[in-house]
């Protein structure tokens, strides 16, 4: 058993010191990673802040290491499930650019920079050359990430009209009501839902339910009939709608922290599925800290916000490893909720020095990024509970690192991406 330390004296004998990020470097420094990681069936590598270059190619690296050295199947994104089916083509040699699908696959612009186009083209060379199992680049997140539910309402219904022509006129029904208010700009469909009227919101929200009631009715039947497959995908693309429906009605009074939590319930439950549907698969999950957190959060009035590093922890246990991202200082990646697609969506934010309660001003920095097993930390620290910030973005959060996080991977100094350096001076208007 740990004698009893501080944390800092905990980050001093737990943390590994390296050197590169770069993803094409040799990987033999990452054996400690390798051995943090053991048998686990998902790794979850997170961000403090979206549009972080080091983000990106630290991620870059971690996910070469774990495909090459550990053999993970699948990389689930932080991306709609429905949209980001052309990612998962394109990397197994489908038309396109890699700027093209990461566009039309990853919601909010979290793809649009080259550092993501990298690991997306590095994907499909890797399936291009390997004779073993090819890597799956899937998204996990609802429809639009926040946004409209109308493309996955299109796949339901492309698949109800082979199999099931009450339930399509159903989805039909629903894909009007979507219709009224979608856009393909997540941030426009989010703004513009509330402007339905309560009738429409109302027949929506029903139609939704009574649609996902019957293909959970007639599922047996369906898989009896070999379409079992089909009817599962599709069933995920309706509860990736319902969902969001959810999402769009509690907005309002709950505010975004605690309607968001429909994201995360999504987010575990199509982690979780990769796993039923393969059992010998293992799925690096790549997405904000906040959504890979492995404790209860709190809301601004003090409710219970549930993460998808919450759900994945109580259904997996030890078989699921959050490892945070974040920094020591440079700059980050800032979003702004725009709703004008052709308005850049993040730009750059200088980050402000570590204040002394927070998890990064523990960490030295002489050396390019410094790993950290957190395991038994909150237990064993004497001093565990005078550090409960950690970067979000361009200011610090009250979210306990020791408690919900595996592991950090803290890079001493960041900048933001290309894309977000290239808006630098020319924030929008908010």
């Amino acid at each position: 058993m740990d004698m009893a330390r501080t944390v800092r004296a905990w980050i001093r004998d737990k943390s590994v010191p390296l050197t590169t990020i770069d993803p094409a470097d040799p990987l033999d420094d990452l054996a400690p990673f390798g051995q943090f990681v053991g048998a686990a069936r998902v790794v979850a590598l997170g961000e403090s802040s979206h549009h972080v270059h080091e983000f990106y190619r630290l991620r870059h690296r971690l996910i070469r290491y774990l495909v090459e050295r550990h053999g993970f199947t699948v990389l689930a994104l932080e991306a709609p499930f429905t949209e980001a089916l052309i990612l998962d083509h394109w990397v197994h040699g489908g038309a396109g650019t890699a700027p093209q699908v990461a566009s039309a696959g990853v919601a909010l612009g979290l793809g649009d920079t080259p550092e993501f186009h990298e690991t997306l083209t590095w994907i499909r060379e890797h399936n291009a050359v390997n004779n073993g199992t090819p890597l799956r680049c899937v998204g996990a997140d609802l429809p639009g990430s926040l946004g409209s539910p109308l493309p996955a309402l299109q796949q339901v219904h492309a698949y109800l009209l082979q199999t099931d022509t009450p339930g399509a006129e159903l989805a039909q029904q629903a894909i009007a009501l979507a219709e009224k208010f979608h856009d393909p700009w997540p941030i426009t469909a989010l703004s513009t839902y509330p402007l339905l009227s309560q009738s429409d919101r109302d027949a929506l929200s029903a139609t939704l339910g009574l649609l996902l009631a019957r293909m959970r009715r007639t599922a047996p039947a369906r898989h009896l009939a070999g379409h079992g497959a089909a009817h599962e995908d599709a069933l995920h693309h309706l509860m990736g709608a319902w969902q969001l429906d959810h999402l769009h009605r509690s907005l309002p009074t709950e505010g975004i922290s605690a309607a968001s939590t429909f994201r995360d319930h999504y987010i575990a439950a199509s982690v979780l599925r990769l796993l039923e549907n393969d059992p010998g698969c293992r799925v690096i999950l790549a997405a904000h800290n906040w959504h890979i957190h492995t404790a209860t959060q709190r809301d601004d009035g003090g409710g219970d916000l549930y993460p998808a590093g919450h759900h994945l922890r109580a259904a997996l246990r030890g078989d699921y490893l959050a490892v945070a991202l974040t920094a020591g200082r440079g700059t980050t990646g800032v979003a702004f909720e725009v709703e004008n697609p052709e308005t850049p969506s993040f730009t750059e934010a200088t980050l402000p020095p570590t204040e002394p309660d927070t998890i990064e001003s523990i960490f030295p920095d002489d050396a390019a990024w410094y790993l950290a097993d957190l395991r038994g930390a909150a237990d064993t620290a004497i001093d565990a509970a005078q550090h409960p910030r950690m970067r979000m973005a361009d200011y610090f959060l009250d979210q306990p690192a020791l408690t919900g996080f595996d592991a950090i991977a803290h890079v001493t100094e960041t900048r933001a991406s290309e894309y977000a350096r290239g808006h630098a001076n020319n924030p929008p208007a908010v």
